[in-house]
C-alpha cells in the first residue's frame, strides 16, 4: 500500500494546492476537506485519499515540489499528516 503513483501524487496535489499560500498550511485543514475531500465534483473517496496520503508519506519524493510553493517538506508533511488524522477522528470535517 506504500506504492506511490500518478493517481496517487495527483491526489496530493489537490490537497496541498488550497493551502499553498497558507501561513500555516493547518489553518486550512476544514477548507481542504470541504472543497477537495468532500466536494461533489471531484468524486474521490476517503479511502482513496487516505491512501494517497499514507503512499506520500512513505515515500521518498518530495511533496513540496508536487505543485509549486514555498513550503518546507517539513510543513507539507505535516499538514498531510494532521489531515489524515482530522479524516480519522470526524471524517466529515466541518
Amino acid at each position: 500500500m506504500s506504492e506511490f503513483d500518478l493517481h496517487r501524487a495527483a491526489i496530493l496535489r489537490m490537497l496541498i494546492y488550497p493551502i499553498q499560500f497558507e501561513a500555516n498550511p493547518s489553518n486550512g485543514i476544514d477548507r481542504v476537506i470541504a472543497q477537495v475531500v468532500f466536494a461533489d465534483h471531484l468524486k474521490l473517496s476517503l479511502p482513496d485519499v487516505l491512501a494517497a496520503i499514507d503512499a506520500g508519506l512513505a515515500s521518498h519524493t518530495k511533496l513540496s515540489e508536487l505543485i509549486p510553493q514555498s513550503h518546507s517538506e517539513a510543513v507539507i508533511r505535516g499538514f498531510l499528516s494532521a489531515l489524515r488524522t482530522r479524516l480519522e477522528i470526524e471524517p466529515r470535517g466541518i
